[in-house]
């Protein structure tokens, strides 16, 4: 199994610059996303990671291509941003308290999935397959919610908590597997992209 698994969010999409519902819709990166993802060439080289395992949407596979890993890339579903249903591509201020559909990990929008089956699915994905991978250092490359809904999976964080903890665009943390256990070494890192680039890293949450 890994010894260390980073987890990178992709750069910045159009989705986050509009403040809109991007989910599950192929929103491409801005050009300050492509700035971010080139930025993160250096910081991601000297690890020596074996291995990626990707989102499928389109977003995360420009992050990839922008900052050209040197491993193989592994796309997966499992690893998409939560579905939005028919909310996506809808502004965010656009919905009457948009804030519920996310303070709640239960609450559903109409056709789309909870954070709590997002959490489901790519802790699932995790456990069968990230998790007994044979390389030491692995990337997992994908969005806001899943990601940080993986790593209170894998810290033992209560779900009702996942609003507590924030990723911005191309934002990278660690995970180490210490002592039987997995241990937070670093969280939403973004000392690789340089003042000129982060341009309010933390918009567009979605």
């Amino acid at each position: 199994m890994p010894k260390q698994i980073f987890l990178l969010r992709h750069g910045e999409s159009d989705a986050n610059k509009g403040n809109v519902f991007g989910g599950w819709s192929d929103t491409p990166l801005t050009r300050l996303g492509k700035e971010q993802a080139k930025a993160l060439r250096k910081r991601l080289d000297k690890e020596g990671i074996g291995i990626a395992y990707c989102s499928d949407l389109l977003r995360t596979r420009q992050t990839v291509e922008y900052a050209e890993l040197g491993c193989g890339v592994v796309y997966s579903p499992a690893l998409r941003e939560r579905d939005y249903g028919t909310l996506e591509g809808k502004p965010w201020d656009s919905v009457p308290n948009p804030e519920r559909f996310h303070l709640d990990p239960y609450l559903r929008p109409p056709g789309g999935e909870t954070p709590a089956e997002v959490q489901k699915r790519v802790a699932g994905y995790f456990e069968s397959t990230i998790a007994k991978d044979t390389h030491e250092k692995v990337l997992v490359i994908s969005h806001h919610g899943p990601l940080v809904l993986l790593a209170m999976h894998v810290l033992g964080m209560p779900l009702e908590k996942w609003r507590t903890l924030a990723l911005g665009n191309a934002g990278l943390s660690i995970l180490g597997w210490e002592e039987g256990i997995w241990r937070l070494r670093l969280w939403n890192s973004l000392s690789s992209l340089g003042l000129n680039s982060m341009e309010d890293p933390f918009r567009g949450k979605r």
